[in-house]
């Protein structure tokens, strides 16, 4: 079935909204593609989580730099909310957990922000670049057909492939940037969980580049039952699987990455410090409601705060930028925007007059800083002190 034929089957409201999107998607990859151009690319047996075909998007750069860009849409941590995938049109009461697919949306997830080619403040805009769309319920680390029997949704398949699809995106890329002199690995939401988990694949995979930037956005919560959903549930590599040790997998990762390949890698982390979709997950996680509300705002609050004093003592040059970006469309627990990095907040968004685009080229450039971790001890800084935490 065709994406045209998929959007016929929807209702009259959303089928303009989808034809209109979908006549700007990116042309199929070609054998010679033009630089600066997005490509569409089909890895052959690729699948979403639903079993439909999955596609991503690539652009080959004028400098040998390369940015990887792990996208978000959710997570199917046990067999209830492997149950319960995303809809267009949602049932109100039925709570959803994750993307079940790339129709339409894979041809344009991961292109704005710190991807946009057409923004000339945008200092990767002449990268090579790599989406990894998200499909899969399994932060780009799965390799099982996993089978559900729910008492509500009845029988299925939740085919947790987003590590194939992830290896097939990444090979794709290699025909065209082999050798990169720096990479840089990012990702919003569960592809923030994914740059955690596969960093350091991708430096395995890119032996020869020695200048690596690791860079999760928005992606930290605890669950006491990481490992056997890595092993079990999502059957993700061993290589992996092994480093979750604890219930906060982003801390385990990014501990390990820094452990096992020192500075080569420059690590930074980003994230509102009440941070309203992780705050739900981790009222989920901690089998409260699965809401917007004050009591998983704190329970989040509390997390975060723990995993950068963690982080920031085991890895002492890390990069963090805590900030207190508001969702307007979230009135409640005073809680707090979800990711940055693929919006085109990033080029504009200023915490304590420091933006955070220039944090991160901080970064690049081997200058760490910690911005915004007064939040976490109930302070705020006022727009023009300069003070940061190195």
């Amino acid at each position: 079935m065709t994406d045209e034929e998929r959007i016929e089957l929807l209702p009259e409201e959303i089928q303009a909204n989808l034809k209109e999107l979908l006549a700007f998607k990116p042309e199929d990859l070609p054998v010679n593609p033009e630089k600066n151009t997005w490509y569409t690319y089909r890895p052959e047996g690729c699948i979403c989580s639903d079993g439909e075909p999955y596609y991503s998007t690539l652009k080959i750069g004028t400098v040998n730099k390369l940015l990887v860009m792990f996208c978000g849409g959710g997570v199917a941590l046990d067999a209830f909310s492997a149950a319960r995938p995303n809809t267009i049109v949602p049932e109100e009461g039925k709570p959803t957990f994750y993307l079940p697919n790339t129709n339409v949306i894979g041809y344009f997830s991961g292109r704005r922000g710190l991807a946009n080619k057409d923004r000339e403040d945008n200092p990767f805009k002449d990268w090579s670049v790599v989406v990894i769309s998200y499909a899969n319920g399994d932060f780009h680390t799965g390799t099982n057909d996993f089978l559900y029997d729910d008492e509500e949704c009845g029988r299925g398949v939740c085919y947790h492939h987003g590590y194939l699809n992830y290896r097939a995106m990444i090979e794709k890329i290699r025909e065209f940037v082999p050798c990169p002199e720096q990479v840089l690995v990012t990702g919003y939401s569960a592809g923030g969980f994914g740059t955690a988990l596969l960093t350091d694949d991708i430096i395995n995979l890119f032996d020869d580049c020695n200048n690596f930037i690791c860079l999760p956005d928005s992606s930290v919560f605890s669950y006491n039952s990481w490992y056997y959903t890595a092993t079990k549930q999502w059957k993700s590599p061993e290589a992996i699987c092994s480093k979750l040790i604890s219930d906060n997998l982003t801390v385990d990762c990014l501990v390990d990455l820094h452990r096992r390949h020192g500075s080569k890698v420059k690590i930074a982390f980003d994230c509102t410090y009440r941070d309203a979709l992780l705050s739900q997950m981790q009222n989920y996680t901690d089998n409260r409601p699965f809401m917007f509300d004050k009591e998983g705002g704190d329970a989040f609050e509390a997390v975060l705060k723990k995993s950068v004093e963690i982080l920031c003592k085991e890895i002492p040059d890390i990069a963090i930028y805590i900030f207190d970006k508001m969702n307007p469309e979230i009135n409640v627990g005073n809680l707090t925007d979800h990711t940055i990095v693929a919006t085109d907040s990033v080029f504009d968004y200023a915490y304590g007059g420091v933006k955070i685009i220039d944090w991160i080229v901080s970064v690049i450039n081997g200058s760490p800083e910690k911005i915004g971790l007064e939040l976490l001890y109930g302070h705020k800084k006022q727009a023009g002190d300069q003070k940061t935490y190195n």
